[in-house]
This record gives C-alpha cells, structure tokens and sequence, in this order.
C-alpha cells in the first residue's frame, strides 16, 4: 500500500451481470493505479505478475530519426527494477509514482507521473540492446526514475461507463500531459496481459458480423479483438470508437512462451496502439477503450452493440 512514503489501498469496484454474475476490477497500489485484475463469474483474466505486465498503459518518444525503444518508455505501473528480488508475483513497490488512487461510484480515477520502464539506475540492456543511461539525460525526474508525463485514468463500470445497459463493458479512459521536449513520433499502448490459458485470438468486424481467428504468435489489426480460453467460455474483447482508431492506430496480439526476458510468465497480451506526431511540452494526448468480458459470442455481440452505440 506503499508508494513514493504515501499510503494507498487497493481500490475494487465492481457491477453485476445479467443479475447473477459479478464483474470486479481492481487497480492495485504496488503497480502504481494500473489494474491488477479483472474477474467476472469468478475467472480471473489478468495475469499481473510483475510491473511490465498487468493491465496498463505504456508509451515510447523518439525522433524521425531513431527507432522506438525500452529506454524511454514511460510505464504506467513501474520499471524493470522494481521486480529485481522480489518474490513471484512480483508486487513490490512501484517506481512510478501514485497521487490519487480514489473510487466513486463504479469508478476509479489515478493520478500518476509513470516511471521509466529502463530507469537510469538500471544497468540491464533493454529489449533492443540499449541502455537508459545512454538515452535519457541526466536531468530530473529521470534521475528518479520517473519519466516527463503526467496520466490521469479512469476505470468505470456500468452505470458510469457511458453504455449502462452493457453491464459487461469496462470503459477505460486516460489523459497524458507532456512536460518533456518535442519528439517527433510518440505512441500511447493500452496493453493487457491475460492468464496463460487465453490461447484463441480472434478479430471480429461488427458491421458484416464476422469473427475471424488470428495467428497465435503475432497479430496486427484494425478490427476489435478477443483473446480466449480454449473452450470459449471466458474471452476478453477490447474496442476502440472508429473515429478513434483513425487510420493510425491499430489493435495487436502477442503470444510467448515462457522465457527469462518475460520473467517465466508468458506473454499473452492484447493491445491498442494509438501512435502520434510532434508531440511538445504542453500537450495533452486522450485515449479511450472499451473491454468486453463474457464468452465468445457473448463478447462479440457486444461489441457489436458497442459499435453501433458508439459509432
């Protein structure tokens, strides 16, 4: 419940479904207000087993010249090092530092500035071979190892997610304001990592009705997507309001085994990646996501109905 010498519970809301089933999220302290669990009907999605993983937001700033990369990529639930000797699943205190992690209603709203998933501190080669150290000045909040962005989130559940009559949809919304120098290619990630046994991984168009199956190892989309278990009875979908998603953005699914990189957890992620141009000090970004929870059918005909409401 500790963060940055402030004292935060963890935070559950929470809204039942066809009068029978409960729904309950819940954003954790020790991963800085991202969401460390999802449970309907009993099944938890989330698998929240360190401060890459969980439900949460994530960013990369780079130059036309340069490439994404680990070492400047603020994350909204702490950075690499807070996982380093710490038992499994890896909830220790956060880097990222929390200032409001409150509910009212059936909603949550944090308050954040993320830390830098590479930290200058951090003497490990990112994913690509970086080091922070030789990417990130040596100014503050970087000495922190907190990253020049501010994000405030809310989670809301039914009645206070803009569809009450979809009381399996979460909706999930986000503000990211820059206080860090121009950069000329930016993009905002809404990432879930789900429990290992979320093997399917479909794409559904809600206009023609059409569920169509992904390849497991990688996936890149414009249409919504679900990843489920295997008999189908647990699926988690995630939407984006066409008018949103652009001609930029798009969805994406990962699947890995279990590795050294990815802590022995897997990755089996979904995501919606909403890239943007030259953003400068001042300047705030907005991001909104609808998740879906039920089973297959379940969940792709809501989506249709959220498509046709939103659209």
């Amino acid at each position: 419940m500790r963060n940055w010498n402030r004292t935060f519970p963890d935070v559950s809301v929470s809204a039942l479904v066809d009068d029978r089933n409960n729904l309950a999220v819940t954003s954790s302290t020790s991963l800085a207000g991202a969401i460390a669990s999802v449970k309907a009907g009993g099944k938890e999605f989330v698998a929240s087993g360190g401060h890459g993983a969980a439900l949460q937001y994530a960013f990369h700033a780079w130059q036309k010249t340069g490439r994404a990369t680990e070492c400047y990529n603020p994350t909204q639930a702490g950075a690499r090092i807070d996982d380093v000797g710490q038992r499994e699943p890896y909830h220790g205190p956060s880097t990222s530092a929390l200032y409001v992690m409150a509910k009212a209603g059936s909603s949550i709203r944090t308050e954040s500035r993320p830390a830098m998933y590479l930290t200058r501190a951090d003497r490990q080669p990112g994913y690509d071979g970086c080091l922070a150290a030789n990417v990130q000045p040596n100014t503050s909040p970087f000495t922190l190892g907190l990253s020049p962005y501010w994000l405030r989130t809310q989670v809301q559940l039914a009645p206070d997610n803009k569809v009450a009559a979809l009381k399996n949809v979460v909706r999930l919304s986000a503000d990211l304001t820059s206080e860090d120098s121009l950069h000329e290619q930016f993009d905002g990630v809404l990432i879930a990592y789900l429990q290992r046994d979320f093997v399917r991984v479909y794409s559904y168009e809600p206009t023609g009705d059409v569920l169509t199956p992904g390849p497991a190892a990688e996936y890149v989309t414009k249409d919504p997507v679900l990843r489920c278990t295997a008999d189908h009875l647990h699926c988690l979908g995630m939407y984006v309001r066409p008018a949103v998603l652009g001609t930029s953005a798009y969805y994406y699914t990962m699947t890995r085994p279990p590795s050294p990189y990815n802590g022995m957890a897997g990755e089996y992620t979904m995501q919606v990646t909403s890239p943007a141009v030259d953003v400068a000090k001042g300047d705030v970004l907005t991001y909104e996501t609808f998740l879906v929870v039920g089973n297959r059918d379940r969940v792709a005909s809501t989506i249709r109905q959220l498509h046709q409401a939103l659209t």
